[in-house]
C-alpha cells in the first residue's frame, strides 16, 4: 500500500511565495534569499544535506512565510530519514500555502511513514476537491481508508471512480476484497459479476469468479463457469491450472491430473510456475509408483513446451538425480551448464554425479573447468583429488589437493583432503608424509575410524611404532566391534607386536562375522595360527585363503614351503 506521488526539487523562489502573505521583502533581502535558495538546492542535489539545511534555515529567517524553503526543508529531513522533523516542516508549507497539490501530497506520504491512515486520508481527499480528475488519488484514497479500517469510505471512493470512469478491473478487484474480509460474500461475487457483464471478452474475470466460488465451496457454480471458459477459450492454461486444483479439492485427483497436463502443455502457464509446482511435487512423487509417474510425464510436457529453457532441465535433472539415473541427470545437468556456467551449485551436482558414477575422467575433466571458473572453491580440488588417485597419479592428488587445503575451515571437508593425501604418500612410499597427514586427521577427528584402521594397519605392516598401531586398532573396534576388516587389523597390531594369543582371538572374531570368506584375513589367521604354534591348521587356513583368491604375494611361497615366511 503505496501512495503515487512526485517530489518535486525546486530551483528558484516563485513569485508565488511571496503573495501568499503581505510581507515586502527590501530588493538586496529578495536577491539574498533567491541566491541562498538556488544554493540550497544545488547542496540538495549533490547530496551536502547539512549545508542544504543550513541554507534553507537562513531562508527562512529571511522570509519566514516561505512555504518553498519549508517544503524543501521537509524533503532533506525526509531523506535523512528524520521524519518527526519532515512532518514538521512539510505541515508548515501547507498551512503557509493550502492550494499547493504537492506540498500536501507530501505531507500525506508523511502521515502514512507514520502510519496514521485516517489524516493522510483526509490530505487526499482535500487535494481531491482541487482536482477531480486526477484518478489515481481515488486508488490512493481507497487504499488509506481501507489501512485506516475504514472499509466503509474506501467502498465509497471507489463508487466514485467507478461513476467516473466507469467498471474497471481495480476498482471491482479491490472492492471484492474489501467485501471478502468483511464476509459480504454476496457483494463479493456481485462484484466480480458486474466485471463479468462489462468485459465479457476477458476470461480472467470469469476465472476470479470461478475460483470465488471454490472459497465459498460452491462447486457447482464453479465447475459451470469453468466449463464456461473451456467454450470460450480451450486452449487456457491458467483455467485448466484453475481446473486441476477445483478438482483435487472435490477429491478428484484423476481430472486434476488430467487437467494439470493441459496446463503444463499450455504458454499461457509461464515456465516459473510450473517448475515451483514440481518443486512442491518433489517429495511426495517419490512416495508411490503411480505419483512418480505422473511426475515425470509433467516433467516431459515441460520439456516439450519449454524445450530451452534451463530452469525445465535442472528440475527434470534433479528428479533424474533423486532416482539414481545419473547418466540421464547428468545429460540435463550439462545441457543446462551451456550457458550457465556461473551456476556453482549445478556444477557440484555434476561433479557428485560423476562421483557416483566413478567416470574419473569425466570428474578430472569437469573438476578442470570448475577450479577455473570458481578458484576459491575447495571441493572441486578436492574432487579432482579424488579422480587422480583413482588414476593412479598420486603425485598429481597431492600437487591438486595441498594448495587448496586453506581454501576450507570444514572439518569434514579439511579431513577428506589430509585422508587423500596421506594416501596419495602412502603409495609413493613416503612413510614420514604419510603418517604427518594421518596424525593431522586425528587432530581433527580423533575418532575417524577409518583412519585409525588404515593408519594402525600400516605401521603394522612396517613393523613401526607398533605400541601406537595396537592402541589405534583398538579404538576403531570400540568404536566398529562388529567390523571384520577392523578387527583383522587390531589383530595383526598384537600379532605384529607379539602378542599372539590376543591376536588369535581377535582374528577369530573376525572370521565368525565373516572374515572367512576375505583370501587376505584367512592369510592372517594361517599366519598368526603358525606362529602360535599350529602348523597344520596355518596350513589348512592358508589352502583356504588360495581358493577363495588373492591373498599377499607371499602366500603361494609359504604353501610350498610350508612355513610362515614374513
Amino acid at each position: 500500500m503505496k501512495i503515487s506521488f512526485l517530489i518535486f526539487l525546486l530551483f528558484i523562489i516563485s513569485a508565488n511565495s511571496f503573495s501568499q502573505k503581505k510581507i515586502k521583502l527590501t530588493e538586496n533581502e529578495l536577491n539574498e534569499f533567491n541566491s541562498m535558495f538556488f544554493d540550497a538546492n544545488k547542496q540538495k542535489m549533490l547530496g551536502n544535506f547539512d549545508l542544504a539545511e543550513k541554507l534553507l534555515k537562513k531562508c527562512i529567517d529571511i522570509y519566514p512565510l516561505s512555504a518553498d524553503s519549508y517544503y524543501e526543508l521537509a524533503n532533506i529531513y525526509f531523506y535523512s530519514d528524520k521524519l518527526d522533523l519532515a512532518f514538521i516542516s512539510a505541515k508548515k508549507a501547507v498551512d503557509i500555502n493550502e492550494e499547493n497539490y504537492w506540498y500536501r501530497l507530501f505531507l500525506a506520504n508523511l502521515y502514512q511513514k507514520k502510519g496514521e491512515f485516517a489524516k493522510a486520508a483526509d490530505e487526499v481527499k482535500t487535494i481531491i476537491k482541487q482536482t477531480p480528475d486526477d484518478i489515481d488519488l481515488y486508488k490512493d484514497l481507497s487504499l488509506l481508508y481501507s489501512a485506516a479500517g475504514d472499509s466503509k469510505n474506501a467502498i465509497n471512493v471507489l463508487n466514485q471512480l467507478e461513476k467516473k470512469i466507469g467498471i474497471n478491473e481495480d476498482a471491482s478487484l479491490e472492492k471484492e476484497r474489501i467485501y471478502i474480509n468483511r464476509g459480504e460474500y454476496e457483494k463479493a461475487l456481485n462484484e466480480l459479476q458486474k466485471l463479468n457483464e462489462a468485459f465479457p471478452s476477458e476470461p480472467r474475470y470469469l476465472g476470479l469468479l470461478a475460483e470465488l466460488y471454490m472459497g465459498l465451496k460452491q462447486f457447482d457454480k464453479a465447475e459451470q463457469i469453468f466449463s464456461k471458459i473451456n467454450e470460450i477459450d480451450p486452449a487456457n492454461g491458467i483455467n485448466h491450472l484453475s481446473m486441476a486444483d477445483f478438482y483435487r479439492m472435490k477429491g478428484d485427483n484423476d481430472k486434476s491430473y488430467e487437467e494439470l497436463k493441459l496446463a503444463f502443455q499450455s504458454t499461457d502457464v509461464s515456465v516459473d510456475l510450473k517448475v515451483q509446482m514440481l518443486v512442491s511435487f518433489f517429495s511426495v512423487s517419490s512416495v508411490t509408483t503411480e505419483l512418480n509417474t505422473q511426475a515425470y510425464t509433467l516433467l516431459h510436457l515441460l520439456l516439450q513446451t519449454h524445450s530451452e529453457d534451463v530452469k525445465a532441465h535442472t528440475i527434470y535433472a534433479d528428479y533424474l538425480n533423486r532416482d539414481k539415473r545419473y547418466s540421464e541427470a547428468r545429460d540435463e545437468f550439462r545441457f543446462v551448464l551451456k550457458t550457465e556456467k556461473s551456476k556453482y551449485m549445478i556444477w557440484e551436482q555434476l561433479l557428485y554425479i560423476d562421483l557416483e558414477m566413478r567416470d574419473f575422467t569425466s570428474l578430472y575433466n569437469e573438476c578442470t573447468e570448475v577450479i577455473e571458473l570458481f578458484p576459491t572453491q575447495p571441493l572441486p580440488y578436492l574432487f579432482k583429488g579424488i579422480a587422480t588417485n583413482e588414476m593412479k597419479k598420486y603425485q598429481e592428488t597431492i600437487d591438486i589437493i595441498s594448495p587448496a587445503i586453506d581454501l576450507t575451515d570444514e572439518k569434514s571437508i579439511k579431513t577428506q583432503m589430509f585422508t587423500y593425501i596421506a594416501e596419495a604418500y602412502n603409495k609413493l612410499k613416503n612413510n614420514q608424509k604419510s603418517d604427518e597427514y594421518n596424525d593431522k586427521i586425528l587432530e581433527l577427528d580423533s575418532n575417524n575410524v577409518m583412519v585409525l584402521n588404515n593408519y594402525s594397519y600400516y605401521l603394522s605392516v612396517r613393523g613401526e611404532n607398533l605400541d601406537k598401531a595396537e592402541k589405534m586398532g583398538k579404538k576403531a573396534i570400540e568404536l566398529d566391534p562388529e567390523n571384520y576388516t577392523y578387527l583383522d587389523t587390531y589383530a595383526w597390531a598384537l600379532f605384529k607386536n607379539n602378542k599372539l594369543t590376543e591376536a588369535k582371538e581377535i582374528i577369530e572374531k573376525a572370521m565368525l562375522l565373516g572374515g572367512d570368506k576375505n583370501a587376505v584375513i584367512i592369510e592372517h589367521y594361517g599366519d598368526i595360527l603358525f606362529k602360535s604354534g599350529d602348523a597344520n591348521n596355518a596350513i589348512l587356513q592358508w589352502e583356504k585363503a588360495l581358493e577363495k583368491g588373492k591373498g599377499s604375494e607371499l602366500l603361494e611361497q609359504k604353501l610350498k614351503e610350508k612355513k610362515l615366511i614374513e
